[in-house]
């Protein structure tokens, strides 16, 4: 049976309904000038028919279909019709020569698709991956443009199985496929529905092939009938400012962006740029980014709020893929949360407010991530798997419907971190790996488990230190500082890899006082002297597509040599 509310028959009865209403809009750019390009929900329901056709001649029941075209109107058919022909989606995105073909190659192996979904013209994708890709399907030149034998779309009933395969960032692991039922997304859509209660256009630039661009970006607009609208990052991220006009223009109630997407519109536009901006009509901006800075909202707030923007608009918030998104999300309607906590109890997993006595640097800042949206969230030892109470660090575990039910391939996996059991509880339970804590009722992220640096015993959060790295040296990119613990066999220690904003502005000597006055703060800030600070050119710390520090992995590359300092102390 087809769930009443799926995004497949929500789209099929809009269709119906309000036939010749705007359904999405994709926002291109040429020069200065902005192109709208709108597609109605009768078009858009019969362009995902159309292509749901070619996907059912050329797969079967249990195929895996990649998409990869462009950002935009493209993969919203590309993704319906995966839904409307009952085939099991692997959202992706195009190859750009040999940048991205490592990751795409590994994804592509572990999901093996029978068939791959291209924008017109791109010939790129087909000769850089090959016969990884299975059979190619490319979509129309124009999929606004009317079929000349357009007949009314199938809508397959939908089984209790798998809508797509949601790949993991690989921020912490190998990506990894998280299996997303049709049930999954339903529920994930109506908790956000419930939650923020959409009424005016949603805006977002954020990847469709990442959950929250797919779920927030393209799905919840379609599921609640909002005018939907999008910009692909290039454009974000060649001129931030764009996303702030087509908010102000657009009257957008609802966007999102990460921590670096807030640092990004600040610090790189300018006055003549915002001349005219509106944001009044912002409600929500969500962030879920991993961790949510206090000094991120803080500054986004004091260059924007001249243009009407509020600051209760931003909207932090907690989720991963194996979720379908979402675990708890704050209040639109109240200021974000921001705590002060006892750096050293929190290190011993308390959450205690400092005291008079605590020394001036002893204090972190943290950000609330608001209550469950309709699930089950309990703090636990990640050891004894005890229940934690209020005010207690441990692992963040989620029951409910919105869970999905493991990794695609991978059982020991799934059953590791999707069959969790907890005691006085018959709820299957998914152990997120993240460490967090309550805190007036609200959770508060502290790091990842995997993450925590140890040194004499005592725990530090890198996000913590990466912070004050940042706070002590404006030399530094913010977002582009990893801290993590590096054993040489004798002891661990803690290493600091970080980003110089632009090498040839510091003298040759300087860099080494840099690198002094780093370690000084971290050791003044965290009671821990770094073995190693090492300062690099930009672009050399990895990290994930979707913007995530990879700690893993630079830790790999310092033991093997790989980072290529200017300067280490």
């Amino acid at each position: 049976m087809t769930p009443a509310n799926s995004l497949a028959t929500r789209v099929a009865e809009l269709a119906a309904t309000r036939p010749d209403d705007i359904a999405y809009t994709e926002l291109r750019y040429r020069m200065q000038e902005r192109i709208p390009v709108s597609i109605t929900y009768a078009r858009l329901h019969s362009a995902a028919g159309e292509l749901a056709e070619r996907v059912r001649d050329e797969s079967a029941p249990g195929d895996r279909v990649a998409i990869l075209c462009a950002h935009g109107l493209d993969y919203a058919v590309a993704f319906l019709a995966c839904l409307y022909s009952n085939r099991i989606a692997v959202p992706l995105f195009p190859a750009a020569g040999t940048r991205n073909k490592e990751r795409l190659l590994a994804v592509l192996a572990d999901a093996r698709p029978t068939l791959a979904l291209l924008s017109y013209g791109d010939s790129t994708s087909a000769s850089v991956l090959g016969p990884m890709l299975g059979q190619v399907a490319e979509l129309p030149s124009d999929v606004t443009a009317p079929s000349a034998d357009s007949t009314e779309p199938i809508v397959e009933p939908l089984r209790a199985e798998l809508a797509y395969l949601q790949y993991t960032s690989g921020s912490t692991q190998s990506p990894a496929g998280v299996r997303v039922t049709h049930a999954n997304l339903t529920t994930a859509l109506e908790q956000l529905r419930q939650a923020l209660t959409p009424r005016n256009p949603i805006l977002t630039w954020l990847p469709f092939f990442h959950d929250m661009g797919l779920i927030l970006g393209m799905a919840l607009p379609l599921y609640c009938g909002v005018h939907g609208l999008t910009m692909s990052p290039a454009e974000f991220a060649k001129r931030p400012i764009r996303w702030l006009r087509a908010v102000s223009d657009y009257r957008a109630g609802i966007t999102g962006g990460p921590n670096f997407g807030l640092a990004l519109s600040v610090s790189a536009t300018t006055p003549q740029e915002r001349a005219g901006l509106d944001l009044s009509g912002l409600d929500m901006l969500l962030n879920g980014s991993e961790p949510i800075r206090p000094e991120a909202l803080t500054e986004f707030t004091e260059a924007f709020a001249e243009y009407g923007f509020r600051h209760r608009a931003h909207t932090p918030g907690f989720g991963l893929a194996e979720a379908t998104l979402t675990v708890t999300i704050s209040d639109w309607r109240d200021e974000p949360m921001v705590r002060q906590f006892d750096r050293s109890a929190l290190a011993e997993g308390r959450a205690v407010p400092p005291t008079a006595e605590t020394h001036p640097l002893g204090a972190t800042p943290l950000v609330g991530c608001g209550a469950p949206i309709g699930q089950d969230v309990r703090i636990v030892h990640p050891v004894s798997c005890a229940e934690l109470p209020t005010g207690r660090v441990g692992e963040v575990w989620v029951a409910g419907a919105n869970v999905c039910d493991g990794y695609y391939g991978r059982p020991d996996a799934t059953a590791e971190a999707f069959h969790a059991t907890l005691r006085g509880s018959d709820a299957r339970w998914l152990r997120t790996g993240d460490l967090g804590f309550w805190f007036d009722d609200q959770l508060f992220i502290a790091g990842r488990r995997k993450d925590v640096i140890v040194v004499d015993g005592r725990n530090h959060f890198p996000g913590d230190i990466e912070a004050t790295v940042e706070a002590c040296a404006t030399e530094i990119r913010p977002g582009h500082v990893t801290a993590f613990g590096h054993d040489d066999g004798r002891r661990e220690d803690l290493v600091i890899v970080a980003e110089l904003r632009i090498v040839e502005a510091i003298e040759p000597a300087e860099l080494s006082v840099l690198a002094r006055r780093i370690r000084n703060a971290v050791a003044a800030a965290h009671e821990v002297i770094p073995g190693s600070v090492m300062l690099v050119e930009p672009g050399r710390i990895p990290k994930t597509t979707s913007g995530k520090l990879r700690r893993g992995e630079c830790r790999a590359r310092y033991i093997a040599g790989q980072l290529d300092p200017v300067a280490m102390i």
